[in-house]
């Protein structure tokens, strides 16, 4: 199926990406969170990256049609050291890498993977170029916050209706991998997001983020930049945004996400020192900040003693996901103890890295024994970005990556002074704090980075100095 459905869909956007190359960018950054919209052929395939191949290439032609020219980007000089860095560097390696078998997929061995992951990491940052050559002032980067938001409702939306038709019938219409099924697809296919609590059959909410706590995580980002809105602007639809707020808060406790709220706790707690560093002032006075706190703090409590008063113990739920959880297995995640050993065990790769995509291989003989029985043979990476990119291009990759984000959000700081563009300061500076926690920002990040030039292009010229008359 999916040999029959792909090929059109690519050709399809291509053609949509030559005519109208903004309308692609908005539907990837549409589906962009959407991790259950995926199939794999021996290399997983998104419907992020499905959208942005074909308008990559439609604007790699235009760009080279006689004729055309490209105005200037913002982007500095950073983000071309980074690209050249992460490249050299990885191309080097790929001659030296262990011989490790990987699965049934001639697309995931050692040395096909590594070329195919220098590719794709040209491919993940071009919403850095893209983002800013096809978006023009600032409306368009309100719109871009828009069909985010569109696509957030949407991703909830749909995880309600699976909820509500799996406690119905007893049968889940989206499990994990549920499309990759339905395309053919060979990875695993059919896993259900359950855990039993005391005998309580708990159904963990996915709609099409991919995993329960894929959703969770965009949930609680979510509701971090309704946060910073709020605290950023003084012209907003409370009330509206406060639904909003609630619906998102509702649903992320649904997918039962020790993540999700961990993210949420650090977002929070990093919006004021994130205003503050970035000049952002906070249009919101105490009282009223403490009367949201109240609002919330009374409707949680009044939901938690309506569950237990029915007989749900949810406190002892939300302990054992949380607090538990964290208890039992620590902060540390099963590849990241494995990559963290590695490196620790082999200080010198700590500069340069293993090269793209290839940590795996070194780090699969420090894989526990409770977690080498289904990451053993695999391919795996850190699942938080900071140990990720130190682990792929090394402290110095990481450090280009760090400072030519800031760099962006240095030359876009001209915002503050725009009520409607100074949100973005202080949320990119939050988003990038979250992504270093948790890898599955990165497609996240980079599009904001995008935004981020964008803004930076868009700095007000100084007018010139007319010289007096004598």
């Amino acid at each position: 199926m999916a040999a029959l459905v792909l090929p059109v869909l690519v050709l399809g956007l291509l053609a949509l990406a030559l005519r109208q190359p903004r309308a692609v960018l908005l539907l990837a950054l549409f589906v962009a969170g959407w991790g259950g919209l995926d199939v794999d052929v021996g290399l997983r395939l998104t419907g992020y990256q499905l959208a942005m191949a074909p308008l990559c290439l439609a604007v790699a032609l235009r760009l080279a049609w006689p004729g055309f020219a490209a105005r200037g980007l913002a982007i500095g000089p950073l983000f071309v050291a980074l690209l050249l860095y992460s490249v050299v560097v990885s191309a080097f390696q790929i001659g030296f890498l262990p011989a490790v078998t990987i699965d049934n997929s001639a697309l995931r061995g050692p040395v096909a993977r590594a070329i195919i992951q220098i590719l794709l990491f040209l491919f993940v940052l071009a919403p850095v170029v893209l983002v800013p050559l096809l978006m023009r002032g600032p409306a368009d980067a309100r719109r871009l916050l828009r069909v985010w938001f569109g696509s957030m409702i949407t991703l909830a939306v749909i995880g309600w209706v699976q909820l509500a038709l799996w406690y119905g019938t007893g049968t889940n219409p989206l499990p994990v991998g549920a499309v990759n099924g339905w395309l053919g697809g060979s990875a695993d296919y059919n896993r259900q997001g359950i855990f039993v609590f005391e005998g309580l059959g708990l159904f963990r909410m996915n709609s099409l983020a991919g995993e329960p706590r894929s959703l969770g995580t965009l949930m609680a980002i979510s509701m971090v930049a309704i946060q910073g809105l709020a605290l950023a602007q003084r012209e907003v639809p409370g009330r509206r945004w406060f639904a909003l707020w609630l619906f998102f808060l509702v649903t992320a406790l649904f997918t039962y996400s020790t993540s999700a709220v961990a993210l949420w706790l650090i977002g929070t707690a990093g919006l004021l020192p994130a205003m503050l560093l970035t000049g952002v002032r906070v249009q919101r006075s105490l009282p009223a900040l403490t009367g949201v706190v109240l609002a919330v703090s009374l409707l949680v409590g009044g939901a938690v003693v309506a569950a237990t008063a029915a007989g749900i113990p949810i406190i002892e739920i939300v302990s054992e996901r949380t607090i538990d959880r964290l208890e039992a297995s620590g902060a540390v995640e099963d590849f990241d103890l494995a990559i963290s050993d590695w490196l620790l065990a082999n200080p010198d790769r700590l500069w340069l890295g293993a090269g793209l995509g290839n940590a795996h291989l070194f780090a699969t003989p420090y894989l526990d024994p409770v977690f080498a029985g289904y990451a053993e043979g695999q391919v795996f990476q850190a699942k938080t970005l900071g140990l990720r990119l130190v682990s792929e291009i090394g402290i110095i990759g990481f450090s280009l990556f760090l400072a030519f984000y800031l760099s962006r959000v240095l030359a876009a700081g001209w915002a503050r002074r725009e009520p409607q563009l100074a949100p973005l300061l202080p949320l990119s500076m939050v988003l990038l704090l979250l992504a270093m926690a948790n890898s599955a920002l990165l497609n996240e990040l980079v599009l904001v980075a995008g935004v981020l030039v964008l803004v930076a292009g868009m700095r007000p010229q100084p007018a010139p100095a007319v010289a007096a008359i004598a």
